[in-house]
């Protein structure tokens, strides 16, 4: 949904562990050394869309029309151009959003009430006067167009990134002007990795509980029950790093999901209002199971993806 990668920071093992090249043995029958061959003769270029589009903001927008953007662009993640210095400032991500309506409930951040506060507040003040949230990336890190799947993997692996952008820069390091190509993402390049070497993902024949990604080997998933306000939700993915909480009935079975993406579509109206609802009563419609998809722990890696 969205555009983007909804995967928790902990389902985001399963890719790093295809990036753990230490882990991997060199006999020809692991499957792992045609992915990391298939990684490195193909650039973060030829993972791009053709016909993708490019969201840029500019950091003298507000934050709320930011974020009204992201929405109406089905965007998770944006990166920042700061037009005054003439310099990239990092991603904007749907963590932010979370973030900042804590604050707004909390009362941490804005006198004058959550939506009008932060139609009063830049993206360059939010970027520079707050710490950047957990799996936001530093304005450092990014990858290039000739950067090869590996590196781009790896980068996102080791900075807990869900999203990264690709620029383009001289031999000097300077940006070259239009320097923005893309963005990279861990279902980006899971999808271009499947569509073009399904026949060598043999783990795709393997059932989800025993392929080990996600939530699987965790020692526990949080869950949400339907009659829990929006904002404990919240709060339980800001203090623990999950993107993502299954929402359990009254008689304990899994009735809906609840992602960090579906503050988004609340952005344009009822926002501060929706935080104090119980997840029932803002998700009417995905709590009725209508668009939602689930899936049994026997069943195979392949369904789930495809």
């Amino acid at each position: 949904p969205w555009g983007g990668d909804t995967t928790s920071h902990s389902g985001q093992a399963g890719m790093a562990a295809f990036g753990d090249e230490a882990a991997a043995r060199p006999a020809e029958e692991d499957h792992r050394a045609n992915i990391f061959d298939f990684f490195r003769s193909h650039n973060a270029f030829d993972m791009l869309p053709e016909s993708g589009k490019v969201v840029l903001l500019d950091s003298s927008v507000s934050a709320y029309s930011a974020f009204c953007i992201m929405s109406a662009n089905e965007q998770v993640a944006v990166p920042v151009w700061d037009s005054r210095n003439d310099q990239y400032m990092g991603m904007l991500t749907v963590t932010d959003l979370l973030e900042l309506v804590l604050m707004c409930h909390s009362g941490k951040a804005f006198d004058n009430g959550c939506v009008e506060g932060m139609k009063d507040m830049t993206l360059h003040h939010w970027m520079t006067s707050y710490p950047r949230p957990p799996g936001c990336p530093d304005v450092s890190v990014e990858v290039h167009p000739d950067d090869d799947l590996m590196v781009v993997l790896k980068t996102l692996v080791r900075n807990d990134s869900r999203v990264l952008p690709v620029l383009e820069r001289d031999v000097g390091g300077e940006m070259l002007q239009n320097c923005l190509i893309g963005q990279v993402s861990y279902m980006l390049l899971f999808r271009f990795l499947y569509y073009h070497e399904v026949e060598d993902l043999t783990t795709l024949s393997d059932a989800l509980s025993d392929v080990g990604i996600g939530t699987f080997p965790a020692d526990k998933v949080f869950t949400v029950q339907a009659s829990d306000s929006v904002e404990h939700a919240l709060s339980l993915m800001s203090n623990h790093g999950i993107s993502g909480l299954p929402v359990l009935g009254e008689d304990g079975t899994l009735t809906d999901i609840f992602v960090d993406t579906d503050l988004l579509p609340l952005t344009s109206f009822a926002l501060q209002t929706t935080v104090e609802k119980t997840l029932q009563q803002s998700r009417p419609r995905q709590s009725s199971g209508i668009d939602s998809f689930s899936c049994r722990s026997t069943d195979l890696l392949s369904a789930g993806v495809t």
